[in-house]
């Protein structure tokens, strides 16, 4: 029985999406259906042009003669925005300001001076009928300001304390204090200027809440705080003649120390008036008539005809524009069905699957949304720049990213049907220019072709320059067509070849890493970093298990070859041989081809020495993580056994169970479960052609005389015997595929036999395990 591949985790976000599309899966159908409609929904925002059928002249027609007479189409009411603003601006500032008024203040301050007299009078009272000492007076005035709540001059103090704070001090303090906060009073009657003619609204407050609001207009009837202080001092000098005048001007000041502004503004509800009262002026609208004329022809285009342009404009779109985004909707969804159609019609193989489709989908909408902010864009560069034409700086966008990337990761035919479909949507987005889509389509072309020369990444700056070159021709070519002289075309043509020699590949570089994480891709350019042998993980290898080492890089060979004449990846073939048994490092010197003179598995019982032989599997996907490698990589070093038996000490247990040496007492009771590897079996071919290699290879090793006949029938010999154990059934690999595999790996091992023999100079039934030729092989 096999066990999941621990290998097969998700490779980004959407690695479900890996099933093929659509085949007989009604959930591959769903994706495809919703990929479509949400092509085209995003279609019918991106490619509607930005004006309908009528034009109407902008802003830059201010001040110069109509080209023709303009009509209204239908009748219309449009808002005049301006006279609407202008007239909500004066009804809020026509409202008047809120003010609160509180009207506890009085009593509040009353409060206080009453309070205050009685605690002062409490501290004196222990000292009947005799003038209060230094510490009386201290505790005295401690306690008069601290019910007061402001500080009592030294003068006061001692007036007061010789009365021994009288309670008819107290009640002339608190009269005066009462007088002066009656009515309104505020901090500054300047305030008030601005508030002369439409009044004040008074809200009147009190402790229990809102008492109600007013509407004050006479604002003599305010008092500023310096007017309520003099009304105390005024009234204080009129008290009765027997109070003497340092009492009479202590209890002025204690009165005048409690008065404070009643009367305050509240900016908060002030602004929230104003906001009502904005809202409650109608918008401005102006009424124009079916047929109605808006400008002459040749009449001077004023303010009011722009006001007129874009509220008619304005309601045009938001009534007519459903119509054009339908069709662009409709347009890009067949346009989608169709090359899609015609992948399935042309048999692509192998069939396109769910993560695929949601590549070309994000792709195309991509180049869709790129090319309409690149082309509004270059209008904005075109009014900074108004010497060099707009259509010059259009062709700095590069148009072909999307191509490129799909050429790189799903193959020629798919990037070709993908630049037909993101040209044609250029074309539209620039003004249903045929020349624009005839040159994206072109460039995506271009791309697709000088993609597979993009294995590293100076190969993607390589292809960039080539694209920009044929984008050079295309935009010089188109300008010459279209009737411009020469040097007209230079600047859109050199545009064209920045684009393609910098903006592609900076593109390019930026999507395929995102490909890769986020759906799983495997890129060549990433491959190819992985098959330098100057890896970490190789590093690694060569020094901890050399022969391992050896073993894997003639494997690369052999399933490179392999990969090409079977229709495979020969890189990533290549690849996973690299990295197929770096689980050995653990171990090295369990495994025959790092063995040199002594068998450590001669000490050991046969059941140990499988654990340890199975174990490289587990100890490999752990590497493998921890260097990142790709989960095709990982796939295949789980793989690449499959679920085969660990023969050697199966048939040793055997024996010893015969002779009656190891823990099993009957040969038929040695059970296999410890001597299987865990699975699973290859499911991709990469990973099968690994599987047929590393059994050949190892075959090949123990060839007595290995001549080029013996090669090639082991290779084929090899692949009988999995086929018979059903180890490749799980693969897509034909029967003709691994015939074509099997001569191609047979033709491989000859030619590293031979580079051998070369070297030595001997024939080419030189033994393997020297280790010579090697060099020859990874420079393969």
């Amino acid at each position: 029985m096999s066990s999941p591949d621990p290998s097969q985790k998700a490779p980004g976000l959407l690695a479900r999406l890996v099933q093929p599309l659509p085949g007989k899966d009604p959930a591959g159908w769903a994706l495809g259906a919703v990929l479509a409609l949400g092509v085209a929904v995003a279609a019918a925002w991106l490619l509607t042009p930005p004006e309908l059928s009528q034009r109407f002249p902008g802003e830059e027609a201010l001040g110069t003669p109509a080209p023709v007479a303009l009509k209204a189409a239908r009748d219309y009411e449009l808002l005049d925005a301006d006279a609407t603003a202008q007239l909500r601006e004066e009804a809020a500032a026509a409202e008047p300001t809120v003010y609160d008024l509180d009207e506890d203040a009085a009593e509040e301050a009353v409060a206080r001076i009453r309070a205050a007299f009685q605690a002062a009078r409490e501290v004196l009272a222990e000292l009947p009928g005799r003038p209060p000492g230094p510490r009386p007076l201290a505790a005295a005035r401690e306690a008069f300001e601290a019910q007061l709540g402001v500080p009592l001059r030294e003068p006061d103090l001692a007036a007061l304390a010789l009365a021994r704070f009288d309670p008819e001090l107290e009640q002339l303090a608190a009269g005066l204090a009462a007088h002066g906060l009656t009515g309104m009073v505020i901090e500054d009657r300047e305030r008030l200027q601005a508030d002369a003619e439409r009044g004040i609204v008074v809200r009147s407050l009190r402790a229990t809440g809102n008492q109600g609001s007013r509407l004050v207009r006479d604002l003599a009837l305010v008092r500023d705080l310096r007017g309520a202080r003099e009304q105390v001092r005024r009234e204080g000098a009129a008290v009765p003649p027997g109070t003497a005048p340092a009492q009479r001007e202590a209890v002025v000041r204690v009165a005048q120390a409690r008065l404070r502004p009643t009367l305050t503004v509240n900016m908060a509800e002030t602004a929230r008036a104003q906001r009502l009262a904005a809202e409650r002026v109608k918008p401005t609208v102006i009424q124009v008539r079916r047929g109605e004329r808006l400008v002459g022809d040749g009449e001077r285009i004023e303010r009011r005809h722009l006001l007129l342009f874009a509220g008619i404009q304005a309601q045009t779109r938001a009534r007519d524009l459903w119509a054009v985004r339908l069709g662009a909707a409709a347009l890009a969804l067949l346009l989608v069905l169709l090359l899609w159609r015609h992948a399935a019609a042309s048999g692509a193989s192998p069939r396109p699957s769910r993560r695929d489709a949601v590549l070309l989908a994000v792709l195309l909408v991509g180049t869709w949304a790129l090319s309409g902010a690149g082309l509004a864009a270059g209008d904005a560069l075109h009014d900074r720049f108004p010497r060099i034409p707009p259509e010059a700086f259009y062709h700095l966008l590069p148009f072909a990213a999307g191509a490129m990337v799909v050429r790189s990761l799903l193959g020629a035919d798919t990037a070709l049907r993908f630049a037909v479909a993101a040209g044609l949507g250029v074309g539209i987005l620039a003004g249903n220019s045929l020349f624009f889509a005839f040159e994206a389509v072109l460039s995506g072309v271009a791309a697709s072709v000088l993609a597979p020369r993009s294995r590293d990444r100076l190969g993607l700056v390589e292809a960039g320059a080539g694209v920009g070159l044929v984008g050079a021709l295309l935009a010089a070519a188109a300008q010459l067509f279209a009737g411009r002289l020469p040097g007209e075309a230079l600047a859109p043509a050199g545009f064209a070849f920045l684009g393609g020699a910098l903006l592609l590949p900076a593109a390019v570089s930026v999507l395929l890493p995102l490909a890769e994480r986020a759906l799983g891709y495997l890129t060549d350019v990433r491959l190819q970093e992985l098959a330098n042998l100057n890896h970490p993980a190789l590093k690694d290898l060569i020094v901890q298990a050399p022969g391992t080492y050896h073993h894997s890089v003639i494997m690369g060979a052999m399933v490179e070859a392999a990969a090409e004449a079977a229709g495979a990846n020969p890189l990533l073939a290549r690849v996973c041989a690299y990295y197929h048994d770096v689980g050995k490092i653990r171990n090295p010197l369990y495994f025959a081809e790092n063995q040199r003179g002594e068998n450590r598995h001669e000490q050991l019982a046969p059941s140990m020495s499988s654990l340890i032989v199975r174990r490289h599997v587990v100890d490999g996907l752990e590497l493998a993580r921890r260097w990142k490698l790709p989960a095709a990589v990982q796939a295949v070093v789980a793989q690449h056994h499959g679920t085969r038996l660990v023969s050697y000490f199966l048939q040793k247990a055997r024996k010893e169970a015969s002779e009656g040496a190891g823990p099993w007492e009957d040969p038929a009771a040695v059970d296999d479960e410890p001597f299987r590897y865990p699975g699973p079996r290859p499911r991709t071919p990469e990973a099968a052609l690994v599987m047929i290699a590393d059994v050949a290879e190892a075959s090949a090793r123990a060839l007595a005389e290995p001549t080029p006949e013996r090669l090639s029938q082991l290779c084929q010999k090899r692949i009988d015997e999995l086929l018979a154990e059903g180890q490749l059934d799980e693969c897509t690999l034909t029967l003709r595929q691994l015939r074509q595999a099997g001569a191609a790996m047979g033709e491989a091992l000859v030619a590293v036999y031979r580079a051998r023999a070369d070297e030595a100079g001997q024939g080419p039934g030189l033994p393997a395990g020297d280790g010579r030729g090697l060099h020859l092989v990874a420079r393969r």
